[in-house]
């Protein structure tokens, strides 16, 4: 378990400009955070309403702060206001899967506007849905329903956000690419724009390998993107002749150590530049300094367990507009909050 301490570590500079950082406190914002959680969601297993069944991706709507889980495994979107209510946003409330527009296939992920519109990633029916607030029914966004490798078609969609102009943004996870939709979509003519990838399934930083974690910075027209099966997340600046980075991780080495993951999952940044990743078979979640070659575990013992300090596969991470920390603990089938203590 990570252990903060109150004195300040001397921070090392290598000659080739990256950072080594020992606690998350000499990263950019001095951050720190309780390495007890706190369970907000998931009364134990179960398809009751404050009950999960192995969720994965995880969002907080910057304006309302209502949490969103993707309830995976319930086939359905939970939603959690700031006041403690949970409801349905998504699917079936009594975790009912399908194909039909009403239902959901083991929903991977979800993003949502300050409306309460969900936009959802349905992994198992290849497409992302848009569902309004209080609808009974979704309508396709992207993708056709069918799994395949053309441009109106995923495999596997493991993550959905929009961007500042309501184009859908898609990590289309088997064909190892992320792509762009339009926000106005005709069955007939509408298909996805290669933003990254497309290079086939590889360990280089011009390839993806399994894109299971997605993040955006689009000021800086930038993709954060976690390779789940090469164990690394790529840093790709948009443009055709644009550098792509391994940013953190070590591709095709999987491990235990401060500068390695284990089938990364969930990412997200922090204003600072500080990324955070779901380090999902390790347990814990890793925090990478700017220009960091190693990571810090601000969450998680590094052993499968469910105590308030560990954790078991997570699957996403988010903040609050407080910094603290959300964990999606997917095999413990719960939502646990980890408070900022700095």
């Amino acid at each position: 378990m990570l252990r903060y301490l109150s004195c300040l570590f001397t921070i090392i500079v290598a000659d080739n400009g990256q950072h080594f950082y020992k606690e998350s406190s000499e990263c950019p914002g001095n951050l720190k955070w309780s390495t007890a959680a706190t369970t907000i969601i998931g009364n134990g297993y179960g398809s009751g309403r404050d009950q999960l069944s192995l969720p994965t991706g995880l969002f907080i709507e910057p304006k309302t702060q209502i949490l969103y889980v993707s309830d995976n495994s319930n086939n359905r979107i939970q939603k959690r206001y700031p006041n403690g209510e949970i409801q349905t946003a998504a699917g079936h409330s009594d975790g009912t899967g399908g194909s039909t527009p009403d239902t959901l296939g083991n929903p991977a992920d979800v993003f949502a506007d300050e409306n309460e519109n969900v936009f959802v990633a349905d992994w198992e029916n290849q497409r992302i849905q848009f569902w309004k607030k209080n609808a009974k029914t979704g309508e396709t966004v992207a993708g056709n329903g069918t799994r395949g490798s053309a441009l109106n078609e995923f495999s596997y969609p493991s993550r959905v956000l929009l961007d500042s102009k309501k184009n859908i943004i898609v990590a289309d996870t088997q064909n190892e690419r992320i792509t762009r939709w339009p926000s106005t979509f005709d069955p007939k003519t509408s298909a996805g724009t290669i933003m990254a990838g497309g290079n086939g399934e590889g360990i280089n930083p011009y390839q993806l390998n399994n894109p299971l974690g997605l993040y955006y910075d689009e000021p800086n027209e930038t993709f954060y993107i976690s390779n789940h099966d090469s164990h690394s997340i790529t840093q790709w600046v948009i443009g055709d002749y644009e550098p792509r980075n391994i940013y953190a991780g070590i591709p095709g080495r999987y491990g235990n150590s401060s500068a390695q993951l284990f089938y990364p999952e969930g990412i997200t940044l922090d204003q600072y530049g500080n990324l955070y990743i779901a380090d999902c078979q390790n347990h814990r979640i890793q925090m990478f300094c700017p220009d960091s070659v190693s990571g810090i575990t601000i969450a998680g013992t590094g052993k499968f367990g469910n105590s308030s300090h560990e954790l078991g596969y997570p699957a996403d991470v988010a903040f609050d507009s407080q910094l603290n920390l959300y964990v999606s603990d997917t095999f413990n089938s719960r939502i646990q909050k980890f408070e900022r203590i700095q």
